[in-house]
């Protein structure tokens, strides 16, 4: 063993539908490289150290897809737009850190912030567009329309 340990992510290796389970494995095992903890760990299976998490636990924490897979970065990247503006919300403006108690200061906190985010995009909307060499750019109809309205 080396000191301090060197600890390493286990590997995902699926879900479990009929346990409501997720599967991970020894890295090590799995990838064929050596651990010098392998012989604690692995107690000496060939197959290695499987944990099963249950999804009931948590499922935000252990969705049926984790966070730190190729297909959950597929789908994260396909989010609709309003979903985009919820996780603005929660991550920039911190909706949802509990500091805001009560449902009426919790609604006149995310008003404001959204009468910001309109603010932003109505200003975003009138700058004039660069009109360079690298191509033609005109004034948008959005741009066009909100210039008419003021």
């Amino acid at each position: 063993m080396s000191d301090p340990p060197i600890r390493h992510q286990m590997t995902y290796m699926g879900h479990e539908a009929a346990r409501g389970t997720l599967k991970y494995r020894c890295p090590a095992a799995y990838g064929g490289w050596r651990c010098p903890s392998a012989s604690r760990c692995n107690a000496g299976k060939t197959y290695g150290m499987t944990v099963r998490v249950k999804e009931a636990i948590d499922l935000r924490r252990f969705p049926p897809i984790p966070r730190a897979t190729k297909e959950f970065e597929r789908l994260y990247n396909g989010r609709t737009a309003v979903e985009r503006v919820n996780a603005r919300l929660k991550l920039f403006w911190g909706v949802d850190d509990g500091n805001i108690t009560g449902a009426r200061r919790f609604h006149a906190f995310v008003g404001c912030v959204m009468s910001v985010h309109v603010a932003f995009a109505t200003v975003l909307a009138r700058t004039p567009r660069w009109e360079g060499t690298l191509g033609h750019v005109k004034l948008s109809p959005l741009q066009k329309a909100l210039c008419a309205q003021t």
